[in-house]
Order: C-alpha cells, then structure tokens, then sequence
C-alpha cells in the first residue's frame, strides 16, 4: 500500500494544480463553462499551463499518471487526504532533502521483495514497542551510525561469537 500511495504521490505531481482547481469547480457546480467564465485570469492561464504540460508527455507516461489518479480516487477520503497533505509537505522541503526522499524511494522500489517484506515486519514489531524500548533501539542505532566501518566489522564480530558461543 505504501508504494501505491508513493506511485501515486509522483503522479500527483503533475495533476495537483488542476485537481485543486477542478475540485472546488466540482463543488460550485455548474457546467464546465460556467465553472469557466467563474475562473479569474490567473486560474485559467494556470489550467492552461497545466494542459500544455499535460499535453506535452509521452502517452505512456500520462497512461501511469491517469491510472495512478484513478487510483487515487478509490482511496478512502482519508487516505486521500493524508496523501495530499504529505505531498504538501514534500513539496514544502528543501532540494536536498527531496532528493534524499526520491533516492530512498528507488533504493526502496530496487529491493528484493522478500527484503521490503523483511523490512516492513520489522518496523510493524518496532511500532508494537513501548516508547522506552523505542528509544533504546533509537540510541543504539544513533551509535552504530557514528561508528567506523571496522568498528561495526569488530561489533559484528563480536555478535557472532557471542551466537555460536550460545
């Protein structure tokens, strides 16, 4: 579900401006030229910059966009809105820190399935744990970054041991 959502998220990239535009048409009713003349300038020149762009994209990359829309919009309205709110957020970040976001999700899409199963077991067990030992595991997670690269090789080594020693 979460990848659906981060499809979505970048799909929603290109659609936010005419969706926030044709949403609050679709609430004032009326038919597509009436919801028109009602637009101000700065609105319409924005639709249209929309439709250019939109216009302008390969077929098959508006096919994924329309179809992760679609998607979207058979999202409960919370889902929905947690969608648009985190995609508010991002857009809100720093450069750099987008691209750190972006990277993470390819480095996340790129993994095995069995990893990503892995992976989302383990934060269900984390979340399931008591803030004290949430914050243990934080703390010593803090330290393993700070550590070099031989000083996790010789905790590792340790580790072990201390297994087979069992």
């Amino acid at each position: 579900m979460k990848v659906l959502k981060g499809a979505v998220i970048i799909g929603m990239i290109v659609m936010i401006p005419a969706l926030s535009m044709a949403q609050s048409a679709d609430r004032a009713g009326g038919g597509a030229e009436e919801q028109w003349s009602k637009m101000s300038p700065a609105e319409k020149q924005e639709l249209r910059d929309v439709y250019r762009k939109w216009q302008s994209l390969p077929q098959q990359k508006r096919a994924r966009i329309m179809h992760n829309y679609l998607l979207f919009r058979s999202l409960s309205g919370a889902e929905q809105e947690k969608i648009i709110k985190n995609f508010t957020i991002f857009q809100g970040l720093p450069k750099v820190q987008k691209g750190r976001i972006v990277r993470a999700y390819h480095t996340w899409l790129s993994l095995r399935p069995a990893n990503r199963a892995r992976i989302l077991r383990n934060y269900k067990i984390y979340q399931s744990l008591p803030p004290r030992e949430k914050e243990a595991i934080r703390k010593k997670y803090l330290l393993w970054k700070r550590m070099s690269p031989e000083q996790r090789q010789r905790l590792l080594k340790v580790i072990r041991e201390r297994r087979e020693g069992r």
